[in-house]
């Protein structure tokens, strides 16, 4: 309630968006930076694999509980990368008003090899096509802070299930419109489900950026075990 109450003071004010900066992963030591840790794995051929990763960043910037969709065997590799790069890597932090946040970072890492030339990209974001349409690829995705977390009270801590959450974050970093779809495992009860809107709801963003501009997004996030 108070997380909630806090969202809807600091929307309706006019400087509520300048005063939220995501997590970056641009810092002044380059050499501890997450993309320049990143090395090109031993893979033969030519290709292009995009990997979806999350992290959990530190208030000190520290990326934390690194982990990556891996769609097939092919992509262990590129998925060991990241976490190696991640276990050492510093990131600039999220802050709200001047202090720094634990946020949930999702973020993607392009690994492009043609012939005797490759290339690491890095994207601040999930590539949601909703968002990637208005802003093109390079937009700052929306933030999460990461607080008291309400569904990790009441959702299955055993069994397995997941659910993928899209709702609407707002220049002023306010989450809404909520709405949820079933992926795999059980279905979680309905007080398990609305724990997860309530967690979304309650919980204070940092908004979507482009060009170091505040601007509406959707914002996508798994929930399950």
């Amino acid at each position: 309630m108070r997380a909630t109450v806090l969202a809807g003071l600091m929307a309706g004010s006019p400087h509520a968006a300048a005063q939220r900066t995501p997590a970056l992963f641009e810092i002044e030591d380059t050499d501890r930076s997450f993309p320049a840790l990143l090395l090109f794995p031993d893979v033969a051929g030519d290709f292009s694999i995009m990997m979806l990763c999350a992290s959990q960043i530190e208030t000190s910037g520290k990326m934390k509980e690194t982990s990556c969709m891996i769609r097939n065997n092919g992509e262990a590799v590129f998925g060991d990368v990241i976490q190696k790069a991640a276990k050492k890597a510093r990131v600039a932090p999220a802050s709200i008003d001047g202090k720094e946040q634990k946020v949930y970072l999702q973020f993607r890492v392009e690994f492009i090899k043609e012939g005797d030339a490759k290339k690491i990209r890095v994207y601040a974001n999930t590539g949601d096509a909703e968002n990637v349409d208005a802003y093109g690829d390079d937009y700052v995705a929306a933030q999460r802070v990461i607080g008291k977390e309400p569904w990790m009270k009441v959702c299955p801590a055993r069994a397995q299930y997941g659910l993928t959450v899209r709702a609407h974050v707002s220049v002023e970093g306010v989450g809404s419109n909520v709405s949820m779809q079933h992926g795999f495992g059980i279905v979680p009860t309905g007080t398990c489900q609305q724990a997860i809107v309530q967690t979304i709801e309650s919980s204070l963003f940092t908004p979507a950026m482009i060009e170091n501009e505040p601007v509406p997004s959707a914002y996508v996030e798994p929930f399950g075990n």
